[in-house]
């Protein structure tokens, strides 16, 4: 039987074959792993970061509520006692603040003297767990839920009222109702990442579900979840958790100055969509480049074979004719050599392709900044820096007066306007939806505050994509002078940023050192 022969130019253009099939499946594999390994990290810090953020709110929350309560009890419509000028005061506070569902003044005895209810309560003794514990302690506080007289699951938050001898007279409350609107969930029901199905809870000191997207979950006990566990530890952090429904989730957690546990959790599946979007955008272009490298690799290997070939002839000739003409064998022909470079050219050129994408997967599509997954990596490499925090105010209004797409071409203008009044070596990231932050290298709070002015003041002289002019608020703060690490430094920041919101927007507020520890 007569045995296949196989020509060189055959074999080398399978090894080459499957050297680039190889090549390409393990750039597409290694590029999927460190997608989805950073992605998880990713979610697991930034869950972390959001529900400290959130718990920072939620006891901001808490006292302001028991500051306006204390101050409100004080009045003399309390002391008293008189009923009709009470419930009218009532009446009045309610109006003037979004706090509570219901305001109430209890007696020293208990009895409800008078209430902004619907419910007949007045004159009805209150001797649930909330104000047994208001008239036991006479201190301001905040209950544990209970079920009020209306059967539904409240907070009480509460004010000791005493006259000028120092004679208690009862106390002055708000209702928090849990299963219905309140304020407590305007600020704890907004996560940023809706779309991957994200969501945050609650639970009080003793494990209780106080807060939850889904109200049929408020008031159960889940003091056996791991997350729940740490943070009635009051500790802060992040792991991965399976919950009751088996469903593995990327839990951040953070314990606030109430002993309440914030959690902020994203399921783990949500990484496998962008993973595999990157897993194409990868293939598509390594695939092209494919393409060209086999056709130049096609030209190679016919000048390296071709000598060869020659030679075979002119071998299998000379048998038969002595006079053949003896072929031309070129001085730089080196088979190995070249086999080798060619293999090493398509490598290196995947290895680039592969270290290109992962580099990309750092940078807001939309804007061109740096993301928040390159924050970290970014700040490791500095000493000395100042950031300057911004967004854009009223901007929920263009998105829905002009529609997102316009809104998109906002948050285009501004980050060319911004990367323009900016130098060379600072750092533009978009932390998220429209807030900004700058890094600057080396600078110092006084430097930081002239170019944030001068943004503000280009970005409010500038007729933006809506026809209309824009302002933004901004936050500054430096490292290590603010605050001696980041997420100090970021806190304080984000606090100054809320307090030229509330002082009138299209301003500057440099971030107070003293503000870290409030």
């Amino acid at each position: 039987m007569k045995s296949k022969r196989l020509s060189i130019r055959f074999l080398i253009l399978t090894l080459l074959v499957f050297a680039m099939i190889g090549t390409f499946v393990g750039s597409v594999i290694s590029s999927v792993i460190v997608s989805k390994n950073n992605l998880e990290k990713n979610y697991l810090i930034e869950n972390q970061f959001y529900a400290k953020k959130l718990a920072d709110t939620t006891d901001s929350l808490f006292k302001n509520m028991l500051k306006t309560l204390t101050i409100e009890a004080q009045d003399k419509e309390y002391v008293i006692t008189d009923s009709k000028a009470i419930q009218l005061e009532l009446e009045r506070l309610l109006e003037s603040t979004t706090f509570f569902n219901s305001l109430l003044f209890v007696d020293q005895t208990g009895f409800i003297l008078a209430t902004t209810t619907k419910e007949p309560l007045k004159n009805k003794q209150l001797n649930t767990v909330g104000a047994k514990e208001a008239l036991e302690k006479k201190v301001p506080l905040i209950s544990k839920p209970y079920l009020g007289v209306t059967g539904n699951l409240i907070l009480l938050v509460s004010a000791p009222v005493f006259d000028d001898n120092g004679v208690y007279k009862g106390f002055l409350a708000g209702t928090i109702q849990l299963h219905e609107d309140n304020s407590l969930k305007k600020v704890l029901g907004q996560h940023p990442i809706h779309q991957n199905d994200s969501y945050v809870y609650v639970v009080d000191p003793y494990g209780n579900i106080i807060y939850h997207p889904d109200k049929t979950r408020i008031n159960d006990n889940a003091k056996d979840n791991k997350v729940v566990q740490e943070v009635l530890k009051g500790k802060n952090g992040n792991k991965e958790v399976v919950n009751t429904k088996g469903i593995p989730l990327l839990a951040g957690y953070a314990s606030s100055d109430s002993k309440w546990g914030i959690i902020s959790q994203t399921p783990k599946k949500s990484v496998i969509e962008p993973t595999i979007e990157m897993a194409k955008q990868v293939s598509l272009i390594t695939i092209a480049f494919m393409i060209f490298v086999f056709i130049l690799s096609l030209i190679i290997v016919k000048k390296i074979v071709t000598p060869i070939r020659k030679l075979a002839i002119y071998a299998k000739q000379i048998t038969i004719d002595p006079t053949v003409t003896k072929p031309r064998i070129p001085d730089w022909y080196f088979e190995l050599n070249g086999l080798k470079l060619a293999i090493l050219v398509a490598v290196e050129f995947y290895e680039k392709k592969l270290t290109y994408a992962e580099s990309e997967s750092n940078l807001d599509p939309l804007t061109g900044y740096y993301n928040r997954r390159s924050l970290e990596q970014k700040l490791n490499t500095l000493d000395r820096y100042s950031i300057i925090l911004f967004d854009i105010d009223h901007f929920k209004s263009v998105n829905d007066e002009f529609g997102h797409q316009v809104g998109d071409e906002v948050l285009k203008y501004l980050s060319r306007l911004v990367k323009k009044e900016t130098r060379e070596n600072d750092l533009c990231f978009r932390i998220g939806g429209e807030e900004f932050m700058i890094v600057l290298p080396d600078t110092d709070i006084e430097m930081s505050k002239t170019i944030a002015e001068r943004i503000r003041k280009t970005i409010e002289d500038t007729i933006s994509p809506t026809g209309k002019l824009i302002t933004i608020s901004i936050g500054i703060g430096h490292f290590p002078n603010t605050a001696n690490n980041f997420t100090d430094l970021f806190s304080v920041v984000d606090k100054a940023l809320y307090k030229a919101k509330q002082e009138g927007r299209n301003r500057v507020v440099t971030a107070n050192v003293n503000c870290i520890n409030e």
